[in-house]
């Protein structure tokens, strides 16, 4: 049955009786009336309609080509209303997500948890270039830029892009320059110095490193990592360097020591690599505490650890080590009790400069990293073009 509103038109329709006005009127409101549509169907199909007046342009023909049209119309309808709902949902998600990043501290938050996890895997690897980007539905894509110091001149060495929903990270896209990045730098942790066994297996490699170094030419600068016979604080590290190179030298890395370099299932191992060191730049920064809160160098440290203790699944994302050693809350512990000691260094400078460290009795290993042309100089202006 038609729909209560035109049934006095319907019974008009079939005797014939319809003016022009009210065809149209028929005719549109079929269009749009599912009821209708079904009824003047159901009339088409048992041949029911009665011959129209001469005035009526609403014939049998024109009725199916309007339920026709009405049929099209509303499957159009419906697109458009399921592209309308959608597009309003997007624009709504974008608005909510640009809220929850942009005008809370959250998107700084998340920043500073990224950057830390990076530099605090990477020796010598620091964030310089970011980029942010909302998407509805409260998620968050960063882009870091990752670079390298040799001498004075900073060398990009990929990407890092993480995906965050709400404050948690789903996944990570880890883009080296040339797919690949060299494990150059290794460290080797005073405890285990100790324990090895043959007295020459740690000298050994240092003579390599130092003999590269002599080999080099003068024109050159180099990247070293360096371990120590103990852990020391950073103002006895400035020391022991002070005396030997100089003054515009100084670490761009330091290895800390976490009460764990000993342990876990790698003990065999008698080198930390970046799969399991965990240190800071010289220049650590911590946006989202360092606006409300000033610390010492120390105490940033200290912050580090508990960042990173406070977002593991962040820092598992980063690590090439299995998550069940990460034990970043007892890494922070452990610092936070015992204070920063540092076991490695890396530096970099020319060459020759660094050669100076080969008979400093606190050194017990050396590796090379990377090796460049002499920059050691200041230019007047320097760029990039992408």
């Amino acid at each position: 049955m038609s729909c209560q509103n035109m049934q006095h038109q319907w019974t008009k329709y079939k005797d014939g009786t319809l003016t022009d006005a009210e065809v149209e009127e028929l005719e549109r409101h079929t269009e749009e009336c599912d009821e209708c549509m079904n009824y003047l169907q159901n009339l088409l199909d048992e041949e029911e309609i009665q011959p129209v007046t001469a005035s009526s342009t609403f014939d049998q023909e024109k009725a199916k080509r309007s339920m026709i049209r009405a049929k099209w119309r509303q499957r159009f309808t419906n697109v458009l209303t399921v592209l309308s709902a959608f597009i309003l949902l997007w624009l709504g998600g974008s608005f909510l997500s640009a809220i929850y990043y942009s005008f809370t501290p959250k998107g700084e938050y998340l920043r500073t948890v990224d950057k830390a996890a990076i530099e605090s895997a990477l020796p010598n690897i620091y964030v310089q270039n970011s980029r942010t980007e909302t998407k509805p539905f409260f998620r968050l894509q960063n882009e870091y830029t990752l670079y390298k110091e040799i001498g004075q001149e900073q060398k990009s060495v990929g990407q890092y892009t993480f995906h965050h929903l709400f404050e948690r990270v789903t996944n990570v896209d880890k883009n080296f320059l040339n797919d690949h990045y060299n494990m150059k730098l290794s460290f080797a942790y005073p405890e285990r110095v100790k324990k090895e066994k043959d007295a020459s297996f740690y000298q050994k490699w240092s003579n390599e490193t130092w003999g590269a170094l002599d080999q080099l030419p003068e024109g050159t600068v180099s990247e070293i990592a360096l371990s120590f016979d103990q852990a020391y604080t950073m103002e006895e590290i400035e020391e022991k360097l002070s005396s030997t190179l100089s003054s515009d030298i100084s670490p761009v890395w330091y290895a800390l020591d976490t009460g764990y370099e000993a342990k876990g299932s790698d003990t065999s191992n008698p080198l930390v690599d970046l799969t399991s060191s965990f240190g800071f730049p010289s220049m650590l920064e911590l946006p989202f505490y360092e606006e409300k809160e000033t610390f010492t160098d120390e105490e940033r440290v200290v912050q580090l650890l508990k960042l990173l203790a406070d977002n593991e699944r962040t820092v598992q994302q980063i690590r090439w080590m299995n998550p069940d050693e990460l034990q970043l809350t007892n890494r922070y512990k452990f610092v936070k009790k015992n204070g920063v000691k540092i076991y490695g260094i890396v530096l970099t400078g020319p060459t020759k400069e660094l050669l100076k460290l080969k008979n400093e009795p606190s050194i017990t290993y050396s590796s090379l990293g990377e090796v460049e042309l002499w920059n050691w100089f200041t230019r007047p202006t320097q760029g990039t073009l992408h």
